[in-house]
């Protein structure tokens, strides 16, 4: 009797484990952000009093991060939320059957933007017509080259700066030039050439840039942990009316207030009307 209590206990034990392990499981999933800081709501209150649209385009699934935390953390700062994968080869979306699945668990959320980050330079011809006429936006950087990630800089060298920078200038003019939506940390260069920003980015090629984005609408992002871009450029981009889109670009589910974002669009004198305003499709 004693025994095949003890067997019982055992087996009612491990059974209790499970059933913590999957609330636990899913309160991962599912937790609530806490409320947004004092100082961002009365910024963000300011911003929406002068019209402001404000989309935070650049949330990635990844890191813990949902579409559900992406949906509250929208409810609780006024903010509405945009959310994304990376699409490519040895990407976390790398076929049409992935992006397909994407995008029906994105589109739950009746007020979430769906969009992709697409990392191959030959996406518009594999990812399918259809699904790309139901995503909300499309997002690209200059930050892969002829398929090098160029944040990994133990991986290559530049031998040559002067010619790697010229290089590097027609990838960016080809990505801008791509039927995207968002140029996400524009101006970027890595670590390792980062002393030749200021002779590379002459305004005569941010002029070369920001017009190649107003002639095909694509917004220029002003992104909330990045040094990329100056200022300059968003005053030169503002003087040219390009389009301003403001991201996170997040690698975990932690809030982000967009305090960089927020505070440029304030300081730098950016009105309504350049901002980007996307509606759900």
């Amino acid at each position: 009797m004693l025994i095949k209590l003890q067997t019982t206990m055992k087996l009612l034990l491990s059974m209790l484990a499970v059933v913590i392990l999957s609330c636990q499981s899913t309160d991962a999933r599912t937790r609530q952000h806490p409320e947004p800081s004092r100082a961002m709501q009365e910024q963000v209150a300011r911003l929406k009093a002068k019209g402001f649209p404000l989309t935070d385009y650049h949330i990635h699934i990844r890191g813990g991060m949902t579409p559900e935390k992406a949906f509250d953390w929208m409810k609780k700062t006024g903010i509405r939320s945009g959310v994304l994968e990376n699409a490519g080869k040895d990407w976390p979306l790398s076929d049409n059957e992935k992006v397909k699945a994407f995008i029906d668990d994105a589109k739950k959320y009746s007020e979430l933007l769906v969009g992709l980050q697409v990392n191959d330079r030959d996406w518009f011809a594999k990812i399918d017509a259809e699904l790309q006429a139901r995503l909300d936006f499309i997002l690209a950087d200059t930050m892969i080259m002829d398929g090098q990630k160029l944040w990994l800089e133990n991986e290559y060298t530049i031998n040559d700066e002067d010619a790697w920078l010229a290089r590097y200038f027609q990838h960016c003019m080809t990505v801008v030039n791509e039927p995207v939506t968002i140029l996400a940390n524009p101006t970027y260069l890595p670590k390792k050439i980062l002393h030749r920003y200021d002779d590379f980015w002459t305004e005569a090629r941010m002029s070369q840039f920001i017009d190649a984005a107003v002639k095909n609408n694509v917004a220029l992002e002003i992104q909330a942990g990045t040094d990329f871009p100056n200022r300059k450029f968003i005053e030169l981009a503002l003087k040219k009316n390009a389009k301003i889109s403001i991201g996170r670009n997040n690698f975990d589910d932690s809030p982000n207030e967009l305090k960089r974002s927020l505070d440029w669009l304030e300081e730098l004198n950016v009105k309504p009307e350049n901002m980007l305003n996307l509606q759900r499709k």
